[in-house]
Formats: structure tokens, C-alpha cells, sequence
């Protein structure tokens, strides 16, 4: 999970062993398909979006990385709402975790966490 800035840095996650990048920043760059499988999905960050909507198709994307021995980045533009509202809505999916659970785990790592009242409903 990371920022916006995460995805250039693409010598360290060919290192970290990354192999795709689940992109929801609404930002326009060159991807760097020779390295990393994409998916982008323009999500905004608010209370207005129906995130829900696109959790069968962002699960189904982490778990092929996954089940292919692969590495997943999910970025959002500052990584602290709607990358960790993907990764918990896998959690609860996939791993059976509750949400409370699920948010406590990601915040171990990465404290500022904090997905918008509505991605949390």
C-alpha cells in the first residue's frame, strides 16, 4: 500500500517483488507495463463514492497476484483512504477478518490510516 509517488519507484518494487499495481489515484501517468500487471480504477475520495461496487473485481485482482506467487502495490493518492479501504475490503473478503481487526492490523504499519466515513460503511 502506498502513495501516489509509490508506482515510479519502480527499481525498489521489482527489489520488494512487486508484480502488479491496483492504481486508484484518478492520476494520469505512463505505466510501466513491462514490469507490473495494471489495473486503474478512477476512484474519488469521498463520502459519495460507492466503493463497494468495485470490491469483486479489486478482490478477484489481488488474489490472482497473490495466487500466482505475485506482489501487489494498491495506490491511492496519498495511500491512507481508498488503497487501505481495497486491502481491508480482500481482508474481510478473503482472509476473514473483521473490519475492526482488518484496520488495526494495516495500522501496525502505516499509523495515519484512515479511510473516509463512507468507504468505511
Amino acid at each position: 500500500m502506498g502513495p501516489f509517488d509509490a508506482g515510479f519507484k519502480t527499481k525498489e518494487l521489482i527489489e520488494a517483488g512487486v508484480t502488479h499495481i491496483l492504481d486508484v489515484t484518478c492520476r494520469a501517468y505512463t505505466p510501466r507495463e513491462e514490469y507490473f500487471k495494471y489495473m486503474h480504477l478512477p476512484l474519488q475520495d469521498g463520502t459519495g463514492e460507492d466503493i463497494r461496487k468495485h470490491f469483486r473485481i479489486t478482490n478477484r485482482f489481488i488474489r490472482n497476484c497473490l495466487n500466482s506467487g505475485g506482489r501487489i502495490l494498491v495506490q491511492s493518492v496519498n495511500g491512507k483512504s481508498r488503497a487501505p479501504a481495497l486491502i481491508l475490503a480482500y481482508m474481510i473478503e478473503s482472509e476473514k477478518h473483521k473490519l475492526k481487526d482488518g484496520l488495526a492490523m494495516i495500522r501496525r504499519f502505516v499509523p495515519e490510516v484512515e479511510p473516509n466515513e463512507g468507504f468505511m460503511q
